[in-house]
């Protein structure tokens, strides 16, 4: 049976693969990026699976340490938030991120290609203060 440490450090191998590739394809330029509809989407969905990535990990914890029976993907970060597992600021990134793979995802509305761009060019820090933490975590408090 794999251990909650190799079944996190498999999802953070996953969520690192993704922003690797978002990486390599994401244009340096903002004009580049709304030129190419194909671009746009592929980064799109990459993004996306990663923080995709980023809930399955949250969702492994909050499982596998019987720390509740969440109603909602919320419930999942309020209870590894509310168990220190996470800081309550990177919580607070988290929602935030849902809330952007939901616009994505659900297409609310119109997509906002330059916002969605501003987002994929200034958000990657939360991704590793998220790996940091849940490391941190993996490594010596349970």
């Amino acid at each position: 049976m794999i251990s909650l440490n190799e079944k996190i450090l498999i999802k953070l191998e996953e969520m690192d693969k993704y922003l690797t590739e978002l990486e390599t394809m994401l244009p340096e330029e903002e004009k580049e990026y709304l030129q190419d509809l194909t671009l746009r989407r592929a980064c799109e969905k990459t993004i996306e699976l990663a923080i995709e990535s980023v809930i399955d990990m949250i969702s492994i914890i909050v499982a596998q340490q019987k720390l509740g029976l969440p109603q909602s993907e919320d419930d999942l970060i309020k209870i590894i938030s509310d168990k220190k597992i996470i800081s309550h600021d990177l919580s607070n990134k988290i929602k935030q991120m849902k809330g952007f793979r939901n616009i994505l995802v659900h297409k609310y509305g119109h997509i906002d290609d330059k916002l969605v761009y501003k987002y994929l060019k200034e958000e990657w820090d939360d991704f590793l203060v998220f790996e940091k933490e849940i490391k941190k975590y993996i490594h010596g408090k349970h």
